[in-house]
């Protein structure tokens, strides 16, 4: 963080000179070469003058660099929206020749000159020079701060590759793990002598479980009608291991069933509720699932187990998914006896 904010005040500080250099630089040209008679040329040779100058391309030039990173921010990577990318570069290029026609204008006023807002004599070819130089100069600041970007956007990329590979693996460890496949098999051989009808249900939704977790590990998204319906298969694994003392109201209309969101959180969420509280026919568990202002809410009362530890790390990390795939956090509530998690959904 603190090299950050190092490399950061070095680039502020170099931007600073340039940007300096070229109000010096028109200043210069203004003085040696503008068509002006000697008397105006004294009275615009002040150190006020040139302090204006330099403050005037600083705040432009500095203004130039946020609408780049805006820019960057905003619609790099949104080929639809691309064309509009011209359009502002445009406005900023015409913006640093209505300046330097400004600051000539400014400056002839300063000078009580006769026509302040005419250049005859060959004026407007300076001004168009000067014009150039700088645009030669913006064109390779804006690349630099285009380059910078690339690299920043591909340091991201590489990192949420790693993440997601991260949590892809940890979430097929944990459906695959051997105490939950020991459950399921005890469970399914009881059903088979007591139920086979169910039996077959149960080896059905256990294959489907499993199949969507091998599915989903070449996806960064998923939609929340696949959520869904794989929750629906996990939940009945529990159920009918844990008997009548578990459910689940889903509450979610056609529409946001579109939307998109890392897949498998709805599994951790629910292992989740599971892991950490007392669960039977005396203590039924119910959880809610629902859709409140683009958010899929899951909640459940809170019964921890006796002992019961938690480190926490299965939020933690779906947190960072979402943050690293759809820039906005999780967020978790716990309140009035309620557990309560809230996920941003991907429009």
């Amino acid at each position: 963080m603190k090299q950050h904010v190092i490399i950061g005040l070095k680039g502020n500080v170099l931007y600073t000179v340039l940007f300096s250099v070229l109000g010096v630089f028109s200043y210069i040209l203004l003085i040696n070469y503008a068509p002006i008679t000697d008397r105006v040329a004294d009275d615009i040779s002040s150190v006020g003058v040139l302090f204006f100058f330099i403050l005037a391309f600083n705040l432009l030039g500095f203004a130039t660099l946020q609408v780049s990173s805006w820019i960057n921010k905003m619609y790099i990577g949104h080929v639809h929206n691309q064309w509009k990318i011209i359009f502002i570069y445009i406005g900023v290029i015409f913006a640093f020749l209505v300046l330097n026609y400004s600051l000539l204008v400014v400056a002839k006023l300063l000078a009580k000159a006769t026509h302040p807002f005419l250049f005859p004599n060959g004026g407007w070819k300076i001004l168009i020079l000067v014009w150039l130089v700088e645009l030669v100069v913006l064109g390779l600041v804006l690349a630099n701060r285009f380059m910078q970007q690339s690299l920043q956007f591909q340091a991201q990329a590489a990192k949420l590759q790693k993440e997601n590979n991260t949590a892809r693996y940890t979430a097929l460890q944990q459906q695959l793990n051997p105490h939950f496949l020991f459950n399921s098999l005890n469970t399914l051989v009881a059903e088979i002598n007591y139920n086979p009808q169910n039996a077959i249900i149960f080896t059905q939704r256990l294959s489907d479980v499993y199949r969507y977790v091998i599915q989903c590990q070449n996806s960064n998204l998923v939609s929340l009608a696949d959520e869904l319906e794989f929750i629906k298969s996990y939940l009945f694994l529990h159920e009918v291991r844990l008997g009548e003392c578990i459910s689940c109201r889903i509450d979610v209309d056609e529409e946001h069933k579109e939307c998109l969101l890392p897949p498998l959180t709805l599994q951790l969420l629910i292992e989740n509720v599971i892991k950490h509280n007392s669960i039977s026919l005396s203590k039924p568990m119910s959880i809610d699932i629902f859709v409140d202002k683009d958010m899929l809410i899951i909640s459940n009362p809170i019964r921890l187990k006796k002992n019961n530890s938690s480190s926490g790390l299965g939020l933690k990390n779906l947190s960072n998914r979402f943050m690293l795939m759809m820039n906005h956090d999780i967020i978790i509530e716990s309140e009035n006896g309620v557990f309560t998690v809230k996920v941003p959904l991907s429009l």
